[in-house]
């Protein structure tokens, strides 16, 4: 028995720190805050509003056209937009530091029509994701509650998995 509590002794603060991680990766992806409304001029030139104004979610992946796994994202975004368009609003928030030509080149590259958000000065990515980091991913109700934050790379099954649960609840509530 004092064998075991010696052990017990060396892998609790470990094993501490492991469930107080977790529970950090999990309340970050839960974690509920208000999104100061906005709109944004897309590369198109429209202008487009976050909260969606017409009573849907909002899905904003913040992007890079400097970051390799963002690019590798943007054909699933775009996938996605093809898929679900009708039922919530997509958009791909460029980040500050791109200039437009870049942005203009990964667009026609990858032939997205998906709209793409210009940050001009950063306001909304940091609202988002203070320290810039992408890729993120961001869902918002249209009262502008931020019903998940995600960083890091998601597949599009990952992203379904993570929308499917508030698509019903949005359809529910007659929105």
């Amino acid at each position: 028995m004092l064998e075991f509590n010696n052990k017990l002794k060396y892998f609790a603060p470990i094993l501490l720190i492991l469930a107080g991680g977790i529970a950090a990766m999990l309340l970050t992806e839960r974690q509920t805050n208000r999104f100061k409304p906005v709109s944004l001029p897309s590369l198109n030139g429209e202008r487009i509003s976050i909260p969606d104004q017409r009573g849907k979610l909002t899905w904003v992946s913040s992007w890079s056209a400097s970051c390799a796994i963002c690019l590798h994202e943007l054909p699933e975004l775009e996938r996605l937009y093809q898929q679900y368009g009708d039922q919530l609003s997509i958009v791909a928030l460029a980040m500050p530091y791109d200039p437009p030509n870049a942005l203009l080149e990964v667009r026609d590259r990858l032939q997205l029509s998906v709209p793409v958000l210009l940050d001009l000065d950063g306001e909304t990515a940091r609202q988002l994701t203070p320290d810039l980091v992408v890729p993120s991913h961001h869902l918002i109700d249209s009262q502008g509650n931020v019903l998940l934050n995600w960083r890091g790379a998601l597949t599009r099954d990952e992203i379904l998995a993570r929308l499917k649960p508030h698509l019903q609840t949005q359809a529910v509530n007659g929105q």
